[in-house]
């Protein structure tokens, strides 16, 4: 039998959440954490302070994952805010294309942190594909992470509906989805050559981010600093600094900023900022 979910219930819930990825839970979030929990233990059973408890005491790794299933929101679409993209294109592809800028080995990294379902990192694969002549032989890696095992599956299947495509024009819909339809919903699949590009991993922003991989030519980390306190923010931020090479970039939403932040980033554009 569930019941609600009490003040004192959900404030132990927002240290926890702080605690172990630096989300800021405010009482706008009230709600939403009610309703998600509330639909969780309509199939598992239990109480809300039964579940607080486990989850304090003794949480197994797949409590915590499932913990942030039900606190994170995983919204995403391809090629979201297109200045970034006309950015990359300008910056970044173009110039690499017409011999104006290289990278040794002729190796490109690219890191969507906070990926969700993987629209970003698939976008990013594309627009490399379209820009880089294939006999140039360009070695590009994007590696997309989330910590959200229920996102980073989707992302991996690489299958999305037609609601979900929106930001893919039909030419680009064309040359890097095939068709799946099923009886609800008409479905995409992502090319294998797109798919090529792209690795994901399971990441905790609050962790050090070696494991990724890197030095990165860019960073994309968008749209999920709304969540920390500036406290978090800072962290997060200088943990991608030390990811990035030289001169590289780091892209946050296009309503973010890091003015408020000690960190050693200089504006290139809004929202984009070159490492120092």
């Amino acid at each position: 039998m569930f019941d609600t979910l009490t003040g004192s219930l959900f404030e132990r819930i927002a240290r926890l959440a702080r605690a172990r990825w630096g989300l800021s839970l405010t009482e706008r979030k009230f709600s939403l954490v009610q309703n998600r929990l509330t639909s969780h233990l309509r199939k598992s059973g239990g109480t809300i302070e039964e579940w607080v408890q486990r989850i304090e005491k003794s949480p197994s790794e797949s409590d915590m994952l499932l913990f942030f299933d039900i606190l994170s929101t995983n919204v995403t679409s391809f090629f979201r805010d297109s200045t970034h993209f006309d950015f990359l294109e300008r910056e970044l592809w173009t110039p690499l294309a017409r011999g104006q800028r290289t990278a040794a080995g002729r190796k490109i990294r690219f890191w969507s942190a906070a990926c969700s379902t993987g629209a970003e990192p698939y976008s990013i694969a594309m627009q490399a594909l379209e820009l880089l002549p294939p006999e140039q032989r360009w070695d590009v890696k994007v590696i997309g992470s989330d910590l959200s095992s229920k996102a980073l599956a989707a992302a991996r299947a690489g299958v999305f509906p037609e609601s979900q495509l929106a930001g893919l024009s039909p030419e680009r819909r064309k040359r890097w989805l095939t068709p799946s339809p099923k009886s609800s919903e008409p479905e995409w699949s992502i090319r294998p050559e797109v798919r090529a590009l792209v690795e994901f991993r399971q990441h905790n922003l609050m962790d050090p981010p070696h494991a990724i991989g890197g030095p990165f030519d860019c960073i994309m980390l968008r749209n999920c600093m709304i969540y920390f306190d500036r406290e978090t923010r800072e962290e997060v931020v200088l943990r991608m600094h030390s990811m990035l090479k030289p001169g590289a970039w780091l892209i946050v939403g296009s309503a973010e900023t890091l003015s408020s932040l000690k960190v050693p980033f200089k504006t290139t554009a809004a929202s984009i900022y070159t490492k120092e």
